[in-house]
């Protein structure tokens, strides 16, 4: 299925809550903010939020919406832990009724390449649940590899949870053939204009004062 990513719009919360409401039982075990209980007002925060970090460079999220009817279908996300070092976390998830075509690993795929490629990081972690094999399986099909467990990285409601602590370099990544070809909007053509790396600053905060992040 033809796939893109792109920043959140401040007009995408409905469509938010909507594909989170229609998934509890599939997220639910996994991310303790997809409840029944989600509502509008929950996507319009996660969507402002998401427009906030993407401008002070904290954050990138981006909706996952299908080609052809533009519907979110999941998210991912690429979060930096200590600005101005070139290391990522990321998070994924798509709805209950998307899973099964190869949706999340492509857009994931998009996302580490934009991440290598115009954030000049060196590695993105993942951290998933040993029980979550929906998430493991993506982050296996990205090239991650395991570097053991930790019990500091997921809280759920407010608690740890034993996770597995996966990394992709982004030397390896590029040899991997994975099918972000077939999206229909490359990341190159999104909203990030900088041509530089989080390397050539010595800061993150000469970053923000010389690279202009333009509103989503």
């Amino acid at each position: 299925m033809p796939i893109s990513i792109r920043p959140y719009k401040s007009t995408d919360a409905s469509d938010l809550q909507r594909a989170v409401s229609s998934s509890v039982g599939h997220i639910g075990p996994w991310l303790d903010w997809c409840t029944p209980r989600y509502t509008l007002k929950d996507a319009r925060a996660w969507v402002n939020s998401s427009i906030d970090h993407w401008q002070q460079g904290q954050a990138f999220r981006w909706a996952i919406v299908g080609s052809n009817d533009k519907h979110i279908l999941g998210g991912v996300d690429i979060y930096l832990p200590v600005l101005g070092q070139p290391v990522g976390q990321m998070g994924y998830w798509v709805r209950r009724d998307s899973v099964g075509r190869g949706i999340c690993t492509q857009a994931a795929a998009q996302a580490l390449h934009w991440s290598f490629d115009r954030l000049g990081l060196a590695r993105v972690e993942l951290f998933v649940q040993p029980d979550n094999s929906s998430g493991i399986a993506v982050a296996r099909k990205l090239g991650a590899k395991l570097q053991g467990q930790q019990e500091d990285q997921i809280t759920f409601n407010g608690e740890s949870r034993l996770a597995n602590h996966y990394m992709v370099l982004a030397k390896d990544f590029e040899l991997l053939d994975l099918p972000t070809a077939e999206c229909n909007a490359p990341l190159s053509a999104h909203d990030w204009s900088a041509n530089t790396y989080f390397s050539e600053y010595n800061s993150i905060y000469e970053f923000r004062r010389r690279v202009k992040i333009p509103r989503a």
